[in-house]
């Protein structure tokens, strides 16, 4: 036992406690809530300071117009599990007065650790439950690499490679900037025909079009928590008669997610970072530090109990022995008067006993 009367083996215990402790928050709670949420309710905003667009309603063209794309994220939690996540997006681009350019909608089943869609729980994309969405769903998983990555656009309907550039600096925050190309993809037919004066055809010559578009998109992801920082898109979108050749440009605009999103997305991060350094970083090493003291101070060797009588450690040391026992030895110095009845007076010559004798 110790001076105070606990049991050594008391501290290796609680020492071993604090190192399975720590290895449990590295290890285990860490990597177990690296997940996607159920729950989601976010919005963010883009804008295009000035977009070219065609107003297929009214046939008329517009340029140099603010646009804006408002995108939603709820989650359906009561379709989720404990491996997958379902929400739902919703797109719209609108003049800066409100008037709808351009919607999607869609309806996404996700792997809650690797962010790639999965194919259940009635999705759909734009009202059609059979289009079929594979790669990343809405956003790069956890701890994302300096690597291509698939992902899902909405507006063309399929996977595209969504390729690493570089790292950048957003607000302070280092980011991974990742971005992909896609298109012209046919994505829309008129039904209607459409007068061939509006497409540099003869006036009177009316025929359909289709409408193919390209995007643009670039993401700036913090890696470590996968949280999407900063977007621009581009998009170009055009009216193609039957014979493939574009006639009508609908749509150009450069869209930039808003300053005021940017900042609140970087928020989000450096929370997620002080919870990391916390959980994963802060505690498990005080707790490993606190936890090898315990067990090293629990598990020294024991000194065996002295004899009555028998010298301590200090008194057996030889020349390490303590001040104490030295003194002792050593102090009060002879007298003088000690020291000269030895040497004092000397002899006189031929005062010894040879002498004597003859």
């Amino acid at each position: 036992m110790t001076r105070a009367g606990i049991p050594r083996t008391v501290f290796a215990g609680a020492g071993a406690f604090l190192l399975t402790l720590a290895a449990l928050l590295r290890f285990y709670v860490y990597e177990s809530v690296l997940v996607l949420p159920l729950e989601q309710g976010r919005t963010y905003r883009m804008v295009a300071p000035a977009a070219d667009y065609f107003d297929t309603g009214t046939l008329t063209s517009h340029t140099g117009v603010p646009l804006v794309s408002t995108t939603t994220l709820s989650g359906d939690a009561g379709a989720g599990t404990a491996d997958t996540a379902v929400w739902v997006e919703f797109t719209s681009l609108t003049t800066a007065t409100g008037d709808r350019i351009d919607y999607h909608e869609r309806r996404t089943a996700f792997d809650r650790r690797t962010g790639m869609a999965v194919d259940c729980c009635e999705s759909y994309v734009d009202e059609d439950p059979e289009a079929r969405q594979s790669g990343l769903a809405f956003r790069l998983p956890f701890r994302a690499e300096p690597r291509s990555y698939p992902m899902y656009d909405t507006t063309l309907r399929l996977a595209v490679p969504l390729r690493y550039e570089r790292q950048e600096q957003i607000n302070g925050l280092r980011t991974y900037r990742y971005t992909y190309t896609a298109g012209p993809v046919k994505i829309e037919d008129f039904p209607e025909q459409f007068p061939g004066k509006v497409l540099g055809l003869p006036a009177w010559r009316a025929i359909g079009v289709s409408r193919y578009a390209q995007v643009t998109r670039t993401l700036w992801v913090e890696p470590e928590s996968g949280l999407t920082v900063k977007v621009e898109e581009r998009h170009r979108q055009g009216l193609r008669t039957p014979d493939g050749i574009e006639r009508k440009e609908s749509l150009r605009a450069d869209l930039v997610m808003s300053e005021e999103d940017v900042d609140a997305r970087v928020s989000d991060v450096r929370a997620f970072t002080r919870w990391v350094l916390v959980v994963r970083d802060l505690l498990p090493a005080v707790f490993l530090a606190a936890g090898l003291l315990l067990v090293l101070w629990g598990l020294r060797p024991r000194r065996p109990p002295r004899a009555p009588g028998q010298p301590g450690p200090a008194e057996l040391a030889g020349p390490a022995r303590s001040a104490d026992v030295f003194m002792e030895r050593v102090w009060p110095p002879k007298p003088a008067d000690v020291f000269m009845e030895r040497v004092w007076p000397p002899k006189a010559a031929g005062a010894g006993p040879e002498r004597e004798r003859g």
